[in-house]
């Protein structure tokens, strides 16, 4: 079993991402979303296509970093309703 863990001091970080591990290839985030909804996220670290759920339409993949990435740069500024990984992945479409 691959496992690797990083978490960060209440103090530094409210919300957002509070910590991540690694464990059997998948990436498992602890986020507290803005408004104070706390959530265990599992993606695998290679990464996972990202489906339209409207058209069932499959716009891209999302690396497994980036996605730890995304949340670590949105998850503090929004409520789990308001995100969605489409949203980035529309975004790494157009660069």
């Amino acid at each position: 079993m691959n496992k690797a863990e990083i978490l960060k001091p209440e103090k530094e970080k409210k919300f957002g991402v509070l910590g991540y591990r690694i464990e059997n290839n998948h990436y498992v985030v602890n986020i507290r979303w803005k408004d104070g909804h706390e959530v265990e996220e599992h993606f695998p670290v290679r990464g996972f296509p990202v489906v339209d759920p409207a058209t069932g339409e499959s716009r891209r993949s999302i690396d497994g970093r980036r996605a730890l990435k995304i949340l670590e740069e949105n998850a503090a500024n929004m409520t789990a309703d308001e995100f969605s990984w489409l949203n980035f992945a529309a975004r790494i479409i157009e660069k």
